[in-house]
Order: C-alpha cells, then structure tokens, then sequence
C-alpha cells in the first residue's frame, strides 16, 4: 500500500541530488500525472481518478478508430456535455516544477525530457528537448507516417471526413494514444537513445508503472546509472533509487535550483 509523506526532505538530500545534477551534462527525466495534477488537472488512476469515478475507455479503442474513423471524428463536431477533465486542461497552466525543468534544461543538466502527460504543459513551460510518450492533446497526427502538427494549424471540414495527411494520404486522428494503438515507434526509438546516452535519470510524479514509458527507469538502472526519484508517494521504483525525495516537484526542484545556483557560484 502507498503511504504519503508531507513536508519537503531534508537539506541534506536536496544538497546531495543538487550535486548529482550539477555534474550532470545528460540528464533524462521521466514526468508523469503528479506534475500536471500540481496544475489543477485530475489523474485518471487513483484516488479520485478520472478513470476512477467514471470507468476506463474501452480497451479496443483505437480498433474502433480504425472500423470506422469518419464516425470517429462527427462525433467530434456534435454537441457535447461540458467535460470537466478537458475544463481542467484547457484551464491549467505549468507550474513551478515544470519552470524549474525549463531552467535545468538552459543549464545544460537536462538533455531530454520524456512524458507521459498529454497536457501541453511542459511545452507551454518552454522545454525545447521533449517526446510526448501519450501523445499531446493540443496536436494531431498521421497514423501511417506519424508526421505530427499543432490542432490549431490544421483545417478539418465536417464535409470532408476523415481528415487526411498531406504528406502521405493517412488518416489523421487526435495525437494522444488510445487504449490498443502502439506508440508510434520513433517516438520509442528516441527515448531508448536518449536513456542509452544519460548520466543520470530523473523520475517525477509518476509510479513508474504504465508500459512502455516504466521501461525506462528500468534500462537506466540496468546500465547503473543513478535514478533519482520525486514523488509524494512510495513507488515501485523508490527502493532502487539511489535518492528518493518524498514531495511535490513544484516544491522541490525550485530548491535543488536554488542549491545548484550556489555550487555554480563556488566554482566561478
């Protein structure tokens, strides 16, 4: 059973993890929902979970995109209820812990960044080196050549459905990924080299549990380079990290920042 922990760590964890990262040229990070549940938007597992409250989606989601993607997207034009999770999304903004992931990636600490969120929030932040592991809600993609754009520049005709690619003649859907469609594989390919590449890997707000972003963590440790958790809860990960800090990331790392400053500081 998780327990959580209230209260930020101890000075001298944030002390040590600041170190780490401020000898650090290549660190990867793997975010997930406790980052944007800080901003104000719903897990969907867990204690009040969207998913939780109202059922999971269908497990063949996507196999009901592809018998009949024209229906799919009609749907997307009828009336709708007001959704209280995409009120959440469209209404949140990036808080302290995704700033302060902006501000180590200018250091040169962060190499890349890996989510598992679909909110846009890590993007609105500023975070230029990034894969989307789950999609982006705010983007739409190609199933056949994956080529990816922002929803707002593509014009989709209620006329004219499916939308399709002008770069290959694919269907188009929504870029986030449904229950029973395979990540697309460059996005995987690119997270495989850049764990391949770290000196250190960084866990945020997440259990680390949900395939094939958890596999990750897992590779970094097999090749022993140093995990590093942030998490309110205790994960499945937390006995093998080398640190696990027990708090909020908009708390924590704006401190390991302000630590990093002053060991940056000693050395000019």
């Amino acid at each position: 059973m998780k327990t959580k922990q209230s209260g930020l760590p101890n000075l001298s964890e944030l002390k040590k993890v600041a170190e780490l990262l401020s000898r650090s040229q290549n660190t990867v990070v793997l975010a997930g929902a406790g980052m944007s549940k800080e901003s104000g938007i719903p897990t969907f597992r867990g204690e009040g979970g969207l998913w939780t409250i109202n059922g999971e989606p269908p497990l063949n989601q996507y196999e009901i995109f592809l018998d009949n993607p024209k229906q799919w997207w009609a749907e997307k034009f009828a009336p709708a209820d007001t959704d209280s999770f995409a009120t959440a999304l469209d209404q949140s903004k990036p808080n302290q812990g995704h700033h302060a992931l902006v501000q180590l990636e200018q250091l040169g600490i962060i190499s890349h960044l890996i989510t598992q969120n679909v909110d846009d929030l890590h993007r609105q932040a500023g975070q230029l080196s990034i894969t989307e592991i789950h999609g982006n809600r705010y983007w739409i993609r190609c199933i056949t050549c994956n080529s990816r754009w922002p929803k707002k520049s593509i014009m989709i005709q209620q006329e004219f459905l499916p939308p399709t690619c002008e770069l290959c003649s694919g269907i188009l859907k929504s870029d986030t990924v449904m229950f029973g469609e395979p990540i697309p594989p460059n996005l995987l390919e690119t997270c495989h080299n850049a764990t391949q590449k770290a000196d250190l890997f960084l866990t945020i707000g997440t259990s680390a549990i949900v395939y094939p972003a958890a596999q990750f963590p897992i590779m970094a440790l097999e090749k022993d380079i140093p995990l590093i958790e942030i998490n309110p809860e205790i994960t499945p990960l937390s006995e093998f990290a080398l640190i696990s800090l027990k708090g909020p990331s908009g708390q924590i790392l704006p401190e390991i920042i302000k630590l990093i400053s002053k060991i940056h500081s000693r050395k000019v």
